[in-house]
């Protein structure tokens, strides 16, 4: 596996840490079809639900797979398209998921700003980070 393959996975990985559908939506705009219009509206319906009263923290176990899952999903698909070996691209999606998903997860209970603003600024970051990595890795 390559520096720059390490690099998307990584980037890609982070942003699926903070919101789930970030990596595999950013992945599916830089492509044709039907995922392309899906998966960018159901990022923004996650971004949207995150500030919900009733959502459950992003560490607990089920939410916690589901951003692993989504990593995986992320390494796999950068790795196969660069004929490289998909299986570990697919477990640095998922273990960079999973610490984005901690990391971020403490840095907003320790943000200054309320709930809603901190995952406005958490959504502003995962969408730089997305712009990011379409406009370096095609």
């Amino acid at each position: 596996m390559n520096f720059d393959s390490i690099r998307q996975i990584v980037t890609l990985g982070t942003a699926t840490g903070m919101r789930s559908m970030a990596g595999p939506a950013t992945l599916a705009l830089t492509r044709r079809g039907p995922l392309a219009h899906v998966l960018p509206v159901l990022a923004a319906a996650e971004m949207v639900a995150d500030k919900l009263p009733f959502i459950g923290d992003r560490v607990d176990p089920l939410p916690l797979a589901g951003r692993a899952a989504m990593g995986a999903v992320v390494g796999g698909v950068i790795s196969a398209q660069r004929g490289q070996n998909v299986l570990l691209g697919g477990l640095l999606g998922a273990a960079t998921a999973i610490v984005s998903a901690h990391l971020f997860y403490e840095v907003r209970r320790r943000f200054p700003l309320p709930g809603v603003a901190g995952g406005l600024v958490e959504d502003l970051a995962v969408v730089a980070i997305g712009d990011y990595s379409r406009r370096h890795w095609r």
